[in-house]
């Protein structure tokens, strides 16, 4: 194949468990992109999984803008005091520095696609 590389999440992605000793905070990260593993030089991109329940930690990415794509599932975005539903075929853009969370409060898996750029970190928790 050419230079274009083609990924799948579950083959390709480099696996990531967050918020294992946090209840509530239990989630699965499949990164796909970044410099290590595609030779990216502006975008780290991935999918994260969410169960019923579960949320990210309240985080921000202090140096990257943000762009998430829900695939499956829905729930509720926190932004400041607001708390903002989303479903599948939604897209969010987060500037840089802006505190949020990522909940799901639905009855089935959440999945959920994010690009960073520039390439920024995934909360700790």
């Amino acid at each position: 194949m050419g230079k274009i590389k083609m990924l799948s999440p579950f083959k390709h992605g480099k696996e990531i468990w967050l918020g294992l000793d946090t209840p509530g905070f239990r989630r699965k990260v499949f990164r796909l992109v970044d410099k290590e593993l595609v030779n990216s030089e502006h975008i780290v991109a991935g999918l994260t999984i969410f169960e019923p329940g579960e949320s990210s930690s309240w985080h921000n990415h202090d140096a990257s803008e943000e762009v998430d794509i829900i695939v499956k599932g829905s729930g509720t975005l926190i932004d400041g005091d607001e708390r903002v539903p989303f479903k599948a075929g939604d897209w969010m853009f987060i500037p840089t520095g802006v505190f949020h969370q990522h909940v799901n409060n639905g009855d089935e898996p959440l999945w959920l696609i994010w690009l960073y750029t520039p390439p920024g970190e995934l909360p700790k928790t």
